[in-house]
């Protein structure tokens, strides 16, 4: 009958240990539903709950009679900003004289002081080789390459390679991948290079696409008719071909008992696990995806009378596919299941 899944237990939030999840609901007024969804996300300790609904939330106040405001800091002038930031007024202008920003003039650490005429060197300057031609200094390199020095060291210290200091080479992030043998810093990245939409391509991500075949179906939107429709197999007789399972289970939402109806190309654990923290897999058939998507189709229309229409699509993605049936009902699609398919 599948096995219930429970994340239930203690957590601490801002300092006070809550039993459970309803718990922390009720104390930060709270829908239960939203903190369940934000433990499904990943979301563990004070980011249970919302930064403006905590209870040691204060709202920044930014006074506008500052002329300059430096990472959430107001500062009245330059001379103010310098001074607090412990740094000379001559430094900050000349950085600004090569075309800094202010704030980047304000906030470097002064151990990336520029020289000028540093290209003679001072005894201690390192040689640095760049696409196989050799500079006496990081400083005559970075201005053969139209760079500022104090970056390009603040680069290399952090461990980069040359190429990524100077700029030639992307440099990885946290959001990074390589598509295809291709590097790409971010998914924006390869939506520029595709000339392709990145809400359209997050969404059909969001379904459960590979982004090579996010990218089959073409840069037009093709509706929302559920995770998969008609047009989506019918660009790609390979998704359809696939191998998927159609399920039914038992969620929470809202400490309601109500029944799912759904597909997917990935373990349906995964799939659930997104959406609900309590489940229970009632039953499975695994069949290629497109029939799988005929088989819910069925089901789903001729059950509609029984959706739960309180769920909205901002509470869940699947929306449509949940329903509040009687025991009759749930005991008639076990036999469907068990006989049918």
């Amino acid at each position: 009958m599948g096995k219930i899944i429970s994340r239930l237990g203690s957590h601490i939030v801002e300092g006070v240990e809550y039993p459970n999840l309803p718990s922390i609901a009720k104390e930060y007024g709270m829908t239960l539903n939203c903190v369940y969804k934000r433990y499904s996300r990943g979301c563990r300790g004070d980011n249970l709950v919302p930064e403006k609904k905590r209870k040691n939330y204060v709202k920044p106040i930014i006074k506008q009679r500052y002329r300059y405001i430096v990472n959430g800091v107001g500062y009245k002038s330059k001379r103010q900003a310098c001074k607090i930031n412990n740094i000379k007024e001559i430094t900050v202008r000349k950085r600004m004289d090569r075309g800094w920003s202010f704030e980047e003039a304000l906030t470097t650490p002064a151990r990336f002081h520029y020289v000028p005429n540093d290209d003679l060197g001072s005894g201690t300057a390192t040689s640095i080789t760049v696409e196989g031609k050799e500079f006496r200094t990081i400083s005559e390199a970075a201005r053969e390459y139209g760079l500022i020095p104090e970056n390009v060291r603040a680069v290399l210290q952090k461990g980069f390679t040359i190429k990524q200091a100077f700029k030639l080479e992307m440099r990885p992030t946290v959001d990074s991948f390589y598509f295809e043998g291709q590097f790409y810093r971010n998914r924006e990245h390869l939506c520029r290079n595709f000339n392709f939409s990145s809400s359209l391509l997050r969404n059909r991500l969001n379904r459960g696409l590979t982004i090579r075949e996010a990218l089959n179906l073409g840069n037009k939107n093709i509706g929302n008719e559920g995770r998969y429709n008609e047009e989506v197999f019918k660009r790609n007789p390979d998704l359809a071909n696939k191998k998927g399972k159609l399920y039914f289970a038992s969620v929470l939402i809202n400490n309601k008992k109500r029944y799912k109806i759904g597909i997917t190309a990935k373990k349906i654990v995964d799939r659930l696990s997104k959406e609900f923290v309590i489940y229970k897999l009632i039953k499975c058939v695994k069949k290629p995806l497109y029939h799988c998507y005929l088989l819910e189709k069925k089901l789903l229309n001729n059950f509609s009378i029984y959706r739960d229409r309180k769920i909205n699509p901002d509470q869940l993605d699947g929306y449509k596919e949940v329903f509040d049936f009687p025991n009759k009902v749930v005991e008639n699609i076990k036999f469907i299941f068990d006989s049918s398919f």
